[in-house]
């Protein structure tokens, strides 16, 4: 175990299992020895302090295939919870259902298992083909499926009372190059788009004129998007839950998250830019096209299909333009990329935004910056990485930078 998953173990006796969620290969091999596990990473954490650990689990089994699971640990006494985890096993009719350890608060389910994921089952029984890709506990579910006689498609399930607001979002960008949604099934909670061949610019070195390209599409959402049925980004509720998060894994760090929130506040009051946004804009959420990636992709283009496409769709919203543009800042240097001046770290994505008519006040960016790192502070915890809480820091102090 992680010297500092044992700390946070000890900082929150409240739930007993914590330790064994963070390191999760031996509770799988007990609660679930027919499951054959080899081993056991864990690939997501949503953590509740005092109130309940959720871990998105990637499992190998001894003939080195993996697949997803989920383990949750829960105050001692919430016999409620558990009770539904069992319940959603049970009823689990194609993969290994779920197991209650409910002295410890305790439980490991398959994805097939996840209570607010039906879909999942629906998915399975119904295709042949299906590559589980993405899975977040509770949230999200993403498969390639084989067609049986055409493309490929991508299948997205949700908790089926968010999957209409996903669809919102592509009627949002309609005439914008986005992967055409080929069905849908609210009460299941499925979302089925064409498959994007490609490669993500996250994975593209030398790629400054792509950035460019990129920019030019970010304001292409800007000016073209259509606003009908879409939500008001809650900026204060999302600092507010950004410094919570930062204050329950690094508490030491709580003090500059909170002051480098009330600075974003303080100034982007009375900033009255409001358009449609992708809401989580980055360079892995753009595909470009095979022919244009130097090799790094083997697939062929689909017909007509756009030098870049705009993909996950799932937070489009109204919001301050310049968002998009601290979002792409803040996954940049939430994965590695050196903190430093907005204006120079994408200064080729911002060419592009500019001379595609977008508008950016400098200082408002920086803001906006600040908040997308500030929001992405807790990621090195989340995808629980060696050394997280050092992450933790280094992120809260360049959003604490940004507003100085």
């Amino acid at each position: 175990m992680l010297a500092a998953d044992a700390r946070l173990a000890a900082a929150d006796p409240a739930l007993p299992g914590l330790r064994d969620v963070l390191a999760p290969l031996g509770l799988v091999r007990r609660l679930a020895p027919a499951w054959g596990v080899r081993s056991a990473r864990v690939d997501y954490l949503r953590y509740k302090r005092g109130t309940s650990l959720l871990a998105g689990l990637v499992l190998t089994d001894d003939d080195g295939a993996t697949s997803f699971a989920q383990a949750l640990a829960v105050r001692a006494g919430a016999a409620d919870k558990l009770a539904k985890v069992r319940r959603a096993g049970e009823a689990d009719d194609v993969g290994r259902g779920a197991v209650v350890d409910d002295g410890l608060a305790v439980a490991v389910a398959d994805a097939t298992a996840d209570r607010r994921l039906p879909g999942v089952r629906r998915v399975l029984r119904d295709a042949d083909g299906v590559s589980p890709l993405v899975y977040r506990p509770g949230r999200r579910w993403v498969a390639r499926v084989e067609g049986a006689a055409g493309p490929a498609e991508l299948v997205r399930v949700y908790h089926p009372g968010a999957a209409a607001g996903v669809l919102t979002g592509h009627r949002a960008l309609t005439g914008l190059p986005v992967p055409a949604v080929t069905a849908v099934r609210l009460r299941r909670g499925t979302v089925r788009s064409a498959w994007v061949p490609g490669t993500s610019l996250d994975r593209l070195a030398a790629a400054a004129q792509l950035w460019g390209q990129a920019g030019a599409l970010a304001a292409a959402v800007h000016r073209e998007a259509r606003a009908e049925g879409l939500r008001r980004v809650d900026r204060e509720g999302g600092l507010a839950a950004s410094v919570t998060a930062v204050r329950s894994v690094a508490p030491a760090c709580a003090e500059a998250a909170a002051a480098a929130a009330a600075r974003v506040r303080a100034g982007l009051a009375g900033r009255g830019a409001v358009r449609v946004v992708h809401g989580d804009l980055s360079a892995d959420q753009v595909v470009v096209r095979p022919d244009l990636t130097a090799g790094a992709s083997a697939e062929q283009a689909s017909p007509g299909q756009a030098g870049l496409t705009l993909i996950d769709l799932d937070r489009v919203a109204l919001d301050d333009p310049l968002a998009d543009l601290g979002s792409w800042y803040g996954a940049l240097v939430a994965t590695g990329a050196e903190a430093g001046d907005p204006a120079e770290l994408l200064a080729p994505l911002l060419a592009g935004y500019t001379a595609a008519g977008g508008e950016v006040d400098e200082r408002a960016l920086r803001l906006h910056c600040a908040a997308a790192v500030l929001q992405r502070a807790v990621e090195p915890f989340r995808r629980h990485l060696p050394g997280w809480p050092d992450g933790v820091a280094r992120l809260v102090a360049a959003a604490e930078e940004l507003t100085r």
